[in-house]
């Protein structure tokens, strides 16, 4: 080997040798561990000053690694920044803190959730609606001894009020961080699940805005609880803190009367409790007790507002309204401080109101066989003499009705399958939001609240018809729209939800589809081991729906233990029989629910016919289609089109037969 050869290959071991002990400097620098397990708390302020744990700290809601750790002298990094931070103990406590020589008087936090401020605090709750949407990040330390943490958090969109939902584990350390869209104050909530699908090792809502960025601290193993900075860390940890009230009482088999006496008294012990926790605590922040007073009064007012929507057989719509008007009024319930996405529960609460308020004012809508007559007399649709005669025939048999033939059974098939034709179907859809719509935008108008819930309130009844629908929205509806609401956000909103139905319809005309395949549809359903180890909710999905290209998929999200999915399954042998000679798959997914109570509810309800798919998925890939479909209440129906498109916004539900069968038909080949 000559002696180029040999200085070359000299400094190749260099080389290597000095990117070895770079390495190993690298991997000792990042296994520096401090033997510290601290949450100290600054006594001035009363806020969580820092964490400093053994693989990390916590600091102004950002994650530091220790770059040198002497007796009481520690030197933090967090990217290129770098921190000194040093402690002043007396015996075990940490009495003094100095962070790049600011000092805080501290203490070590033991109790289970952050002590009280020491002063008052009378912010008030911000008005108003943000000019454009932004975002909020959640970081999360974990102390436990579970073997997997994993956290799903979920906040309402202002546009929809359709919750946005994300599942995240912890890495090594115990930590994750997610970040959602958010305009202005809004509840975020998270949680942990546990062993029982109906129980949680965690439970949490807290306030964010957006722009914001907070840390939460869950101590499993010495149940404990803190937040760590954000716009609302007091107000966060009040709530982390306090008992609220007492069990919710049931109330499904009480009449009116016996729910007003209930509620009544439950209204009586809340009170009672919340003059108790402010005599007790008097240096809770303004925010947190008009919070307190807002859940208190949506507590008291959902089951009578529940009756009214939906009253029972013999109950009077309007004395229901009547007698819960009377108990509600007076708290002026509609009012409050908090922004409306803050109100946790309250959104519901009003719309139940307004269903109840649009039921006693709404005109009887036009009968389906007249409205299709009227179309055809008008020159708008075409009929063939065969639904034409049908047509007329259903119209003698309606008005000549004796009681001698199933009425509903020449509707369903006679007028329901010409009720579906793509044209009448858009004119019939128009029809019913065109009376609808104006009316549930009056009765919002007529109603004592700020502006900026109702112009919410007015953008989920608008977003709640685009969404939904198999058309673009009628002219009249967006007209009414643009005429109702006015800020940019919230009209875009609209706007972009019923440009994207109006693309996919367009969309459609331009494909070409596959003509279905042979064999029963349930016999092609992909195998639940097929499916192991997806936990993506969109690569899980269009792996289910594969086999079904060229059928129409009606997806219907459920559960055993939900009321109103179990009762909309008594529509479904109608809904099937009326698309008896379409090419449409029934795909079900069940939500935490036992495998023998799935099975026995399919059996008994005659689900399980031959083009009905069904799917009792693991927690993880049902949490993670339901966040890909946007489920945020149940049952929620989605339609897929024969190219394996998803239909954007929700399907109507099985009881709205008709519609559904106009919004299945309009995604078949023509």
């Amino acid at each position: 080997m000559n002696k180029n050869a040999r200085l070359c290959r000299f400094a190749l071991q260099r080389t290597i040798i000095t990117a070895l002990l770079a390495l190993v400097a690298m991997a000792g620098e990042g296994q520096v561990k401090s033997g510290l397990d601290l949450c100290l708390r600054d006594e001035v302020t009363g806020e969580w000053l820092i964490g400093l744990f053994d693989d990390y700290a916590v600091y102004d809601c950002e994650y530091w690694d220790y770059a040198d750790i002497q007796k009481d002298k520690l030197v933090l990094t967090c990217g290129e920044r770098r921190m000194d931070v040093q402690l002043k103990k007396k015996g075990q406590a940490v009495t003094n803190v100095s962070i790049d020589g600011v000092k805080h008087r501290t203490s070590v936090l033991t109790s289970k959730s952050l002590p009280d401020y020491p002063s008052k605090d009378e912010t008030t709750w911000p008005s108003g609606i943000e000019a454009e949407e932004d975002s909020v990040t959640l970081r999360v330390c974990v102390n436990t001894n579970r073997e997997k943490a994993e956290f799903e958090t979920f906040i309402h969109r202002l546009f929809n009020d359709k919750q946005i939902k994300e599942l995240t584990s912890v890495d090594v350390h115990g930590r994750l961080e997610v970040r959602m869209p958010v305009n202005g104050p809004a509840v975020m909530g998270i949680f942990s699940d546990s062993q029982h699908p109906l129980e949680h090792t965690l439970w949490r809502l807290m306030a964010v805005e957006g722009g914001d960025t907070l840390l939460l601290y869950v101590d499993d193993k010495n149940d404990r609880t803190y937040v760590m900075g954000g716009k609302y860390a007091r107000f966060n940890n009040e709530l982390i803190g306090s008992d609220f009230h007492p069990d919710f009482v049931r109330t499904d088999e009480l009449t009116i009367d016996s729910t007003i006496v209930q509620q009544r008294h439950y209204m009586a012990v809340c009170q009672e409790r919340m003059d108790s926790l402010f005599a007790a605590r008097p240096n809770l922040s303004r925010r947190f007790r008009t919070y307190y007073q807002d859940d208190i009064q949506y507590q008291f007012a959902y089951p009578m507002l529940l009756k009214c929507c939906w009253p029972a057989a013999g109950e009077s719509q309007s004395e229901l309204l009547q007698k819960t008007e009377a108990e509600l009024n007076p708290l002026q319930w509609m009012h409050s401080e908090l922004p409306l996405m803050c109100r946790y529960g309250f959104g519901t609460a009003i719309k139940y109101y307004v269903s109840a308020l649009t039921d006693i004012r709404q005109t009887r809508l036009t009968d389906p066989s007249d409205f299709i007559l009227q179309l055809y007399q008008n020159g708008k649709v075409q009929l063939s003499d065969d639904e034409l005669q049908k047509v007329k025939s259903f119209q003698a048999l309606r008005v000549n009705y004796k009681g001698d033939v199933d009425l509903n059974e020449a509707f369903r098939s006679d007028i329901i399958p010409i009720l579906s034709k793509p044209l009448i179907a858009q004119y019939w859809d128009w029809e019913q939001s065109d009376k609808n719509i104006p009316l549930t935008i009056s009765v919002l108008n007529s109603l004592d609240m700020d502006e900026a819930t109702r112009e919410i309130l007015k953008t989920h009844t608008f977003m709640q018809n685009v969404d939904g629908a198999s058309h673009v929205a009628s002219p009249l509806v967006m007209e009414l729209a643009h005429r109702e609401i006015h800020h940019p956000l919230l009209i875009q909103a609209i706007d972009n939800a019923n440009q994207r139905i109006a693309d996919f319809l367009e969309s459609l005309r331009k494909q070409t589809v596959a003509a279905p395949g042979e064999g029963t549809l349930a016999s092609r359903r992909v195998l639940d081991e097929e499916l192991a180890g997806i936990t993506d909710g969109q690569q899980l999905f269009e792996r289910i729906i594969k086999p079904f290209k060229g059928y129409v998929i009606y997806v219907d999200v459920w559960g055993t233990w939900c009321g109103p999915c179990r009762a909309e399954m008594e529509n479904v042998p109608a809904l099937k029989k009326a698309l008896a000679d379409k090419p449409v798959v029934y795909l079900y997914f069940c939500n935490n629910s036992p495998e023998d109570a799935w099975r026995t509810f399919i059996s008994q309800k005659h689900l399980d016919t031959d083009n009905a798919v069904h799917y009792n998925l693991s927690r993880e890939q049902e949490s993670a289609i339901e966040r890909y479909l946007e489920v945020s209440g149940f049952p929620t129906y989605r339609l897929v089109g024969t190219t394996g498109q998803l239909v954007p916004g929700s399907a109507p539900r099985p009881t709205d037969l008709s519609s559904v069968v106009a919004a299945i038909v309009q995604l078949l080949p023509r």
